[in-house]
């Protein structure tokens, strides 16, 4: 009888850490938004010096192009299960500024590039509450260009980006996100169409 007993002691042990050991993993399903910032840079070598050349009359002695930008932005998105989910939002994607002399001038202009995006994301569970994830998805977006001689031209684009980066559940419904994006061929004819690298930090509620 005594053995009977300790068999189905230990039975029942057993059988309870299986339970523990293969429990499954929070639910994170659901709609969720997100507000991030973080840092844009363009690829400066991309930059259109034709109208600079063009107004200044000739060769350019000097040219500078800043393709640094801060950013920041605003997700809304829908996770179907523990492996994918889509999103989008909108978001300020990128500036370039140019200054160039020559025969004694000074030409400037700003591109300033603003557009919504939409991505399917695919989402792998590191841990409980930690996840890397990657995206792909598309951008409209537009760009507006302007010159020290009172030109300006808006120019809308759809391109194709890509991302990734790891998520963390501070609680159920609290995450944090940090994510890299690549944005290819932003920008206009008269700016130059350049390469965007997005280094983001977001913080996310998840309704439940």
């Amino acid at each position: 009888m005594r053995n009977k007993i300790l068999v189905a002691l230990m039975l029942s042990t057993a059988c309870g850490a299986a339970h523990a050991q293969f429990k499954a993993p929070p639910d994170r399903t659901g709609l969720y938004v997100i507000g991030t910032v973080g840092v844009s840079q363009g690829n400066d070598r991309s930059a259109s010096l034709a109208r600079a050349e063009s107004n200044l009359g000739g060769p350019l002695d000097s040219v500078t192009v800043d393709g640094r930008r801060n950013n920041a932005g605003v997700l809304i998105g829908y996770r179907f299960n523990e492996f994918f989910g889509v999103e989008g939002g909108f978001a300020d994607l990128g500036r370039l500024t140019l200054r160039a002399q020559g025969g004694g001038s000074t030409f400037t202009s700003t591109s300033k590039i603003r557009g919504g995006h939409v991505a399917l994301v695919g989402f792998l569970q590191a841990t409980d509450d930690t996840a890397v994830f990657v995206k792909f998805g598309g951008v409209w977006a537009k760009t507006k260009y302007e010159s020290s001689d009172g030109f300006t031209d808006d120019t809308n684009v759809f391109r194709s980006y890509w991302g990734l980066g790891l998520q963390v559940h501070f609680t159920p419904n609290v995450f944090g996100r940090l994510e890299y994006l690549r944005f290819n061929n932003l920008g206009s004819t008269y700016s130059g169409q350049a390469a965007f690298n997005h280094y983001n930090l977001g913080v996310g509620y998840l309704f439940k």
